[in-house]
C-alpha cells in the first residue's frame, strides 16, 4: 500500500508540468480539450496543501501545480531559464543559528558588526570562521540620501571568530593597516578609515547629521568580501569603491590592491600610501557607486582567484546598467597578479517576482567549489516576508565564454538573454543549490557564504551595524543582530 501511495505522488509531481484557473482549450494533436478548473482537498503527511491555482482536469487527468506540490513533498524546485528545465532536489534544512550578542560599543550606542564577508579555512575546525566588517557604521539621510558616517574614525577590520551554544564568540580583531612607515592622510596613524577615496567619483561623506562634510581618504576600503590564499598564507579582499581587490597579509598588513587601469595615478595624487597596481580592466571604471566588487574567493588549489561586481555597471550609462541582468566577474592567475579571464552571470528576471527591480538583484558573495565551480549568493533587497530571492546557486564556469578583451565585453550590459544565444555568448551555468527564502529567512542582506563540509554552507547577515535613520533625520537603532546560519543541502560540495 505505501508503495503505491508513493508511485501516485510521483506520478502527480511528474504530471504537473503546469496549471491554469477558469476552463480553456487545449491543443492535443487534432483535437482540441477542454481544461476544467476542479476543487479538490489535496493533503501530504496528514495537512491539507493549499495550491496558488487550483488543480484542472483535461481529458480525465488532473493537473496541479508542480512548485506548490513538490515543495509539499520535501522536494525544492527550479527552473532554469537558460535551458528551459525544471529539476527537483531534496529540500535543505537550517541546523544552526548563531548570533554576535553584546557586541562591543563604537560609541553614540552603536555597535560592531556589519559583516560583510565569511570564510572557513580548511584546517580550521568546523565551528571557527572569519568575517569582515564593512566602511563602518553608515547611512543615508534627507530627501537627497546623503551619505553619513557617525562614527568617522572606522577602522576597517577582519574578524576571527567561533559558533557554539548559539553564540558567536570573537576569538581576534585584525584591524587593517599601512605598510610600515606609511601614515593614513586621514586617520594620522598607519590604520585605514573606511570614508570614500576620491572627489568626484565617489559619494560625498558626510557626518552623523548630514550636515558637515568629512575629507575623503585615498586609502579608504569599503571592505565587501574576504578569501584565502592556501599557497602563501594571505588574506584578499574585495572592496567597492574602486572598485579594488587586495592582498592582506594574516596581521591586516596590506600588500596590494589592484585597481581598474586609470585609477593609480588619481589615487596617488591624491595622496594613497597603499601599494597599487592597475591591472583590472579600465571598464569597471564605470561601476555604479555603491555597486563595486561584492563577493572574492579562490580555488582550494590556489591558483585562481574570482571577483564579482554587485550589480552591472553604468556601460554605457546608468540607466542601461539598472535594467541589465548582466553581471560580470573576473578570474585572477594568482601566479602573475593578472586577469585572465571575464564572464558573464545572468541574474534572475525582476519581472519573475513581486515588487522587486532589476537593479536590486545583485551578488552578494561567492565561494569555490573547484578551479571552475563557485556558489553564488544571489539575492533582492527585500527582508522577512517580502523577500523572495535568496538563492545560492553553484556555478559552472568550464563552458562560460571568455569575454576578456572581446567586443562583446565592451557592451555587455545592453544585450538580452536571446543576444547573448544569437552571439553565442555561454553565461556561467546556474544550479540552484538552496531557495533561502523558502527557509524564512528574516534578514534582507545574506552578505557572506562560505563552505563547511560537503553538505554544509554558513551564511551571515549584514545587519548595517543596526543603525537607520527615522522620517525626521534621526539616527536609530534598529535591534537587527548580527547571525550566521548553519545549513544543510542535498548536494556533494566536496572540492575537486
Amino acid at each position: 500500500m505505501k508503495r503505491l501511495l508513493r508511485r501516485k505522488r510521483l506520478l502527480i509531481v511528474l504530471a504537473a508540468v503546469f496549471a491554469v484557473s477558469g476552463t480553456s482549450a487545449v491543443s492535443a494533436g487534432q483535437a482540441t480539450l477542454e481544461a476544467v478548473a476542479a476543487k479538490f482537498q489535496i493533503t501530504s503527511g496528514g495537512k491539507t496543501v493549499t495550491l496558488d491555482k487550483d488543480p484542472v482536469v483535461i481529458d480525465g487527468s488532473t493537473y496541479v501545480p508542480l512548485r506548490t506540490i513538490s515543495e509539499a513533498l520535501g522536494k525544492q524546485v527550479e527552473w532554469n531559464e537558460w535551458n528551459q528545465t525544471i529539476s527537483l532536489k531534496d529540500a535543505p534544512k537550517v541546523t544552526g543559528k548563531f548570533e554576535w550578542k553584546n557586541a562591543p560599543d563604537l560609541g553614540k550606542g552603536i555597535q560592531e558588526g556589519g559583516f560583510s564577508g565569511l570564510i572557513h579555512l580548511p584546517k580550521d575546525g568546523a565551528d571557527t570562521f572569519y568575517a569582515l566588517a564593512d566602511r563602518g557604521p553608515n547611512g543615508e539621510v534627507g530627501k537627497d540620501k546623503l551619505r553619513t558616517f557617525p562614527i568617522d574614525s572606522y577602522n576597517p577590520r577582519i574578524y576571527k571568530f567561533k559558533i557554539s551554544n548559539g553564540s558567536i564568540e570573537i576569538l581576534e580583531t585584525i584591524k587593517l593597516q599601512l605598510p610600515d612607515g606609511k601614515v593614513d592622510k586621514v586617520s594620522q596613524t598607519k590604520y585605514i578609515t573606511g570614508l570614500p577615496n576620491l572627489v568626484g567619483s565617489d559619494e560625498i561623506p558626510y557626518d552623523e547629521k548630514g550636515v558637515t562634510k568629512l575629507s575623503y581618504d585615498p586609502d579608504g576600503l569599503d571592505l565587501e568580501g574576504i578569501a584565502y590564499s592556501p599557497s602563501d598564507d594571505t588574506f584578499w579582499l574585495s572592496e567597492e569603491y574602486r572598485p579594488s581587490v587586495l592582498q592582506v597579509k594574516r596581521d591586516g598588513t596590506i600588500l596590494g590592491r589592484y585597481v581598474p587601469k586609470g585609477m593609480k595615478d588619481k589615487l596617488v595624487e591624491a595622496g594613497a600610501q597603499t601599494p597599487i597596481f592597475d591591472t583590472l580592466p579600465e571598464l569597471y571604471n564605470t561601476r555604479i557607486s555603491n555597486r563595486g566588487f561584492e563577493g572574492v574567493t579562490i580555488s582550494p588549489d590556489g591558483k585562481f582567484l574570482y571577483t564579482s561586481i554587485q550589480s552591472p555597471m553604468a556601460n554605457p550609462d546608468k540607466k542601461t546598467g539598472e535594467t541589465s541582468r548582466n553581471l560580470r566577474i573576473l578570474k585572477m592567475d594568482l601566479a602573475t597578479k593578472q586577469v585572465v579571464g571575464e564572464y558573464v552571470y545572468v541574474a534572475e528576471q525582476a519581472g519573475f517576482f513581486t515588487n522587486v527591480k532589476q537593479k536590486d538583484i545583485v551578488i552578494s558573495d561567492l565561494s569555490a567549489l573547484s578551479g571552475n565551480e563557485l556558489l553564488v549568493d544571489e539575492r533582492d533587497k527585500n527582508a522577512g516576508a517580502d523577500a523572495q530571492l535568496k538563492r545560492i546557486y553553484k556555478t559552472d564556469f568550464s563552458k562560460a565564454t571568455n569575454l576578456l578583451g572581446t567586443d562583446a565585453s565592451n557592451n555587455l550590459e545592453s544585450l538580452t538573454v536571446q543576444q547573448l544565444k544569437d552571439k553565442g555568448i555561454q553565461p556561467a551555468s546556474k544550479e540552484l543549490i538552496v531557495d533561502i527564502a523558502k527557509l524564512g529567512y528574516p534578514y534582507e542582506k545574506i552578505e557572506g557564504l562560505t563552505v563547511v563540509d560537503k553538505n554544509t554552507i554558513a551564511i551571515v547577515n549584514d545587519n548595517d551595524f543596526g543603525i537607520s535613520y527615522d522620517e525626521k533625520g534621526n539616527l536609530t537603532l534598529t535591534g537587527v543582530p548580527t547571525q550566521l546560519q548553519l545549513i544543510q543541502v542535498s548536494d556533494d560540495l566536496s572540492a575537486k
